[in-house]
């Protein structure tokens, strides 16, 4: 149906996209926006937001910008409680009445498993901050991550660039913190220039000052894969290490996966969503050195899966939830919206 429209939002803490098909699955519009975090905004200026994304995005389609959208589908960082998400829902139906004739709201995980994977699946976003979760065919959840900056982000953007920070800061203090001795040469001076000091003392106002936005602080993260790509040692075993905490979110997920996501083809299917992830050359040793080294006898043995990247955007996962919901008749095209990354096997080297 042509004369049919949908919206998804996919809403990061930085950054969100925003996409508008028709009911025939052709994509009339795409374009990004300010993030769209709930907790960050607060929930009246976040629907204010989303409001404005969509009206900018139907004229970025040469639609009416007073047109009815048939459903809305947002996937939104930090929106894991479904109480808060019926809550939001409501909200921004009670708030702005003519945007459109329904709307769900999900955790920012959910949509790019229902792009890719039709029967369930497992996701790990690393962009900002990072977070994962694993579907079920019985729609059955497994969480792991997702509690933000204080509490957790581990192998996101925001840990790398802390965690760069904060071995340079205590090697200042301690000349043998460094591990394996590393120079903290070149991180340091990234550091200095990215948030424009020049001691260790001008970081408390970086942190406690002025106090920078979380992804002001994660955007140091480029620079530093920027060093590791030129061979800095420190910057390479900082990414080393990121790629172990993300392998450490497939160990927790992979017990939890139904039989039948284990036999796919493949292995479980797990989308990879967000910056940190293109970087992966620099993510796959310690990725590797933790699913294959088992530590302790508590880490779990994964047997086989394959890391996808999607191919068209996430916002599009919300335009296939919200048209589940609605049981409309819409063309989900799961196979050509990803391409596989890795391939891995346990006990046999990742293709």
């Amino acid at each position: 149906m042509a004369d049919a429209f949908f919206g998804g939002i996919e809403g990061g803490a930085s950054v969100s996209t925003v996409v508008i098909t028709n009911g025939n699955g052709d994509i009339l519009a795409e374009l990004k926006g300010e993030g769209t975090n709930p907790w960050i905004l607060g929930v009246e200026p976040c629907l204010s937001r989303v409001n404005d994304l969509i009206k900018e995005a139907l004229r970025k389609a040469d639609l009416n910008n007073n047109i009815k959208l048939n459903g809305l589908g947002l996937s939104l960082s930090g929106c894991e409680d479904l109480v808060f998400c019926k809550t939001f829902e409501s909200k921004l139906l009670e708030c702005y009445p003519d945007l459109t004739d329904a709307v769900t709201v999900v955790s920012d995980t959910l949509a790019p498993i229902a792009l890719a994977c039709e029967s369930g699946g497992a996701v790990i976003i690393s962009g900002t901050g990072s977070n994962s979760l694993l579907i079920n065919p019985d729609s059955s959840i497994k969480r792991c991550g997702g509690y933000g900056h204080l509490l957790g982000d581990e192998g996101s953007a925001f840990w790398i660039a802390f965690k760069s920070i904060k071995l340079c800061l205590d090697h200042l203090e301690d000349f043998n913190y460094v591990p394996n001795g590393y120079s903290i040469d070149r991180v340091w001076e990234a550091i200095k220039a990215h948030f424009n000091i020049d001691k260790v003392l001008d970081l408390l106002n970086v942190f406690y000052g002025e106090k920078k936005e979380k992804s002001e602080i994660a955007k140091l993260c480029k620079t530093i894969s920027e060093l590791a790509e030129d061979g800095d040692e420190l910057s390479l075993w900082i990414f080393s290490e990121a790629g172990k905490e993300l392998a450490k979110f497939i160990q927790s997920l992979y017990p939890g996966a139904d039989k039948m996501l284990h036999k796919e083809n493949g292995g479980l299917h797990v989308v990879c969503v967000g910056s940190v992830w293109k970087s992966w050359e620099l993510l796959k040793g310690g990725f590797m050195n933790q699913l294959d080294h088992h530590h302790n006898s508590q880490d779990t043995i994964v047997d086989e899966f394959t890391l996808l990247v999607l191919e068209k955007t996430v916002a599009l996962g919300g335009v296939y939830l919200i048209a589940k919901k609605l049981n409309f008749n819409y063309p989900y095209d799961y196979e050509h919206n990803y391409r596989k990354l890795f391939h891995y096997v346990h006990d046999r080297q990742g293709q």
